[in-house]
């Protein structure tokens, strides 16, 4: 056999080699369990069916302390990297204890399995408590998603980040930035899909996981590579859409998951020299900016004004998402999506200290006119009907909030009597 032969049947074998890398990961079935030292602090969770030594855990926190619903969203995206994904029943917004709580589900799995390193990910509310966890503990990355880091908290790191938002979502400010006034690699990358707050496509949750664990995992370096080449490709067909800042993240992040991608490099000088690219990022930034004026005199609004004044404001505001497109609509669409959040926390406060107060019923109705299939809207009513006392129209906007998909049966248990719960609970079984 020739020096030639023996060359390609070697070259072969490491492609091979690779290809199995890169496989598909066959993971267990989502199981359930409970801390040892605390019972209440439950878990969802899954893991490779085959693996050897040690293995990544990735810790998510979902907003409503759903870990069956973050591990099911994330099981996609983990297809190709081998890990152990933990999704807390615990933690959730406004949760105190998430620090302990962290802490805890880190030793059990380090008690458990061989733990390489620690990963974590969260939507929301969610994610800004992965994010303060990993500034004082170590982890070696974090996937944000429907959130970004607050204040001045970006320019100190404590590891990689990756930030994931929908162009609606009212949180998609905390996540923008320039990236034509970056260069080099670096530890804080965004990506963004067209859609509102919830969680992100499988397949940037995968782009953020593999920006995170790229170069730790097995097989890593070629899936880097793979999938930097195929955003390369993507960036041709998204410029041909005509859809400009698509392109210019997904030609960012496949120069951020492998610099040596020369059509990725070719592709940001060009971008780099588009005049209308940047014309309309400094548009955007005119939107962004422009919004949080808005959003600051609606916030100020939302405790003087009536329900006619909203009702008209939602109405022009429909209007003006009706009658633009692009990244104009999406202007308009996340004002209307902060007012949605900002109702929610007027209430969630309000009804909780001042259920008295007369600018209750008027952000209620204005909440309902703007969301009226959100389920957050009917327990709101729920809850304000019982604090004046009425229980029967407290039990009929419970079973509406329900419903509309209500699932927090933790934060139910906390707010209403167990009575009241049970009524719900057998009307609903009948």
């Amino acid at each position: 056999m020739n020096r030639f032969a023996i060359l390609f049947i070697l070259i072969l074998h490491v492609s091979c080699h690779q290809e199995k890398n890169i496989s598909a990961v066959n993971y267990m079935p989502v199981a359930a369990g409970r801390c040892k030292t605390d019972t209440l602090n439950s878990w969802h969770y899954t893991r490779p069916a085959h693996y050897n030594g040690s293995l990544p855990l990735l810790l998510i926190l979902d907003s409503g302390g759903d870990g069956l619903l973050a591990v099911t969203k994330m099981q996609p995206a983990v297809s190709q990297i081998p890990c152990l994904v933990v999704g807390s029943d615990l933690i959730r917004n406004n949760f105190q204890g998430y620090v302990q709580a962290i802490d805890m589900l880190v030793r059990e799995f380090s008690q458990k399995y061989s733990i390489s390193q620690v990963y974590l990910a969260g939507f929301s509310g969610g994610a800004r408590m992965a994010f303060e966890y990993a500034r004082t503990h170590t982890v070696q990355g974090v996937l944000m998603c429907g959130a970004g880091p607050s204040g001045n908290a970006s320019a100190q790191l404590p590891c990689r980040v990756y930030m994931i938002a929908g162009t609606t979502d009212f949180n998609f400010s905390e996540t923008y930035y320039n990236p034509l006034k970056r260069s080099g690699q670096q530890k804080l990358v965004s990506g963004y899909f067209r859609g509102i707050h919830e969680w992100p496509p499988a397949d940037m949750l995968f782009e953020g996981l593999l920006f995170l664990t790229g170069k730790s995992i097995a097989g890593g370096d070629v899936l880097l590579k793979k999938e930097s080449k195929r955003l390369s490709g993507v960036v041709d067909s998204l410029l041909a859409k005509k859809e400009t800042f698509f392109a210019m993240k997904a030609g960012e992040l496949a120069l951020q998951l492998d610099p040596e991608n020369r059509q990725a490099k070719k592709q940001w000088e060009e971008f780099k020299n588009t005049a209308a690219l940047q014309s309309g990022i400094s548009e955007m930034e005119s939107d962004l900016m422009l919004e949080s004026r808005i959003n600051q005199a609606y916030a100020e609004a939302s405790m003087t004004k009536d329900s006619a004044w909203w009702f008209n404001e939602l109405k022009q505001l429909a209007i003006e998402t009706d009658s633009h497109s692009a990244a104009q609509k999406d202007h308009f669409m996340r004002i209307k999506s902060f007012l949605g959040i900002l109702f929610y926390s007027r209430l969630n406060v309000m009804i909780h200290t001042q259920p008295g107060h007369p600018q209750i019923i008027h952000i209620l109705a204005a909440y309902r006119h703007a969301e009226p299939e959100n389920p957050d809207v009917y327990y709101d009513y729920a809850l304000y009907s019982l604090k004046q006392g009425n229980e029967n129209l407290s039990l009929k906007y419970l079973k509406l909030a329900l419903s509309h998909g209500f699932k927090d049966q933790a934060k139910m248990g906390n707010d209403f009597p167990g009575l009241l719960i049970s009524k719900v609970n057998s009307e609903a079984t009948r």
